[in-house]
């Protein structure tokens, strides 16, 4: 069976594809308004990876109204520093699953988002986060289609944590 331990290699594994093409990329392009639904690949990259900031940081300790952005999206003014707050958010997130186990899992959380609370398990949160930041990562396929440039390849079979072992 597939855990969430396993969800989050396999993720970070397709992230840091998609953060590497765009950082193929120049600047322009990937800070261009493209009406999507955080406007830049940039900005979708960052809600991306805030998100994940966001729950495990703050959701799953029952502290998700307070959760502030690490820094304002017009602060980063190049990819290396959203390389650096990747880098920073998972070291934080695997850290938190080193400790994760069943018990924490079916801990209830009122996860805390501008449309409502919602009464989650912590293994119901961090799913929630998952599949927010795959949405994300479609969007980031049509725009890079848009300008006609070939997306990392993100299915499981490709990046299947399971694959080295």
């Amino acid at each position: 069976m597939i855990d969430i331990k396993e969800l989050y290699q396999y993720w970070s594994t397709v992230r840091w594809k998609f953060l590497e093409k765009l950082e193929t990329l120049p600047w322009e392009v990937v800070t261009k308004n493209r009406e999507a639904s955080w406007y830049s690949m940039k900005d979708i990259m960052l809600h991306i990876i805030d998100n994940e900031d966001m729950v495990v940081g703050w959701q799953v300790r029952n502290r998700g109204a307070e959760y502030k952005r690490a820094r304002e999206w017009t602060e980063y003014d190049d990819m290396k520093m959203i390389r650096n707050h990747l880098t920073e958010v998972e070291k934080r997130t695997r850290e938190y699953l080193e400790r994760l186990n069943e018990v924490e899992l079916k801990k209830r959380v009122n996860f805390t988002v501008s449309s409502g609370i919602f009464d989650l398990s912590v293994e119901e949160s961090l799913i929630q986060s998952f599949t927010e930041q795959l949405y994300h990562m479609g969007e980031l396929i049509a725009l890079l289609w848009q300008e006609n440039i070939e997306p990392p390849r993100m299915q499981w079979f490709w990046n299947n944590p399971r694959a080295g072992t």
